[in-house]
C-alpha cells in the first residue's frame, strides 16, 4: 500500500529551533523561503504531480486560500520541475508555490516522506502539528485555529 494512502494525524510539539528553507518557485521567478514570513504562522502543503489525494485536496487548499488570505500557505512540490509545473497548469492553486527534494520532509517531520503532507508552523516557525494523508476543510480550518494560539 502507498503510503499517501494512510490519512494519519500526526500531533506534536514544537520543535526547540526554528525551520527554515529557501526553495526555487515554480509559479513566479527566485525563490521562497519562511525569511519571507518572519512573525507568521505558515501552513505548508507538501503534494506531488502524481499523487491522487494531493489532487483531490488541491480545491479545500484554494478555497482555504482564499477565505483566509492572512494566513499563509506555501505549497511544496515534491517532484521534477516539468512534471509539478505542467500539474499546476491542468490543477492551478492560488497560494505560492515551490519546488524541492524529498530530502526536505523528514526535516519537518515525515519520515516515511509519504505525500500530500501538511504541516502548520507557529510563528515563530517551529511545528506546531502536522497531517500525513489529504486534508480536509474542517481539519485544517481546526488546526490552524489551534497553532495560532499557543
Amino acid at each position: 500500500m502507498k503510503a499517501w494512502l494512510l490519512p494519519l494525524l500526526i500531533a506534536g510539539s514544537a520543535t526547540a529551533a526554528p525551520l527554515r528553507f529557501d526553495l526555487p518557485r515554480l509559479d513566479a521567478d527566485g525563490s521562497l523561503g519562511l525569511r519571507q514570513y518572519r512573525g507568521q504562522a505558515v501552513v505548508l502543503n507538501f503534494w506531488a504531480s502524481n499523487c491522487p489525494p494531493c489532487v483531490r485536496e488541491l480545491p479545500i487548499l484554494n478555497a482555504y486560500a482564499a477565505s483566509a488570505p492572512r494566513q499563509r500557505l506555501i505549497g511544496i512540490a515534491i517532484d521534477t520541475r516539468a512534471a509539478a509545473q505542467a500539474f499546476l497548469r491542468s490543477h492551478p492553486a492560488s497560494y505560492p508555490q515551490a519546488l524541492a527534494w524529498p530530502d526536505l520532509l523528514p526535516i519537518f517531520g515525515n519520515q516515511i516522506k509519504g505525500l500530500p503532507y501538511t504541516v502548520i508552523l507557529n510563528s515563530q516557525h517551529q511545528v506546531c502539528t502536522r497531517r500525513l494523508g489529504a486534508v480536509d476543510a474542517a481539519w485544517l480550518a481546526g488546526a490552524v485555529a489551534a497553532c495560532a494560539h499557543p
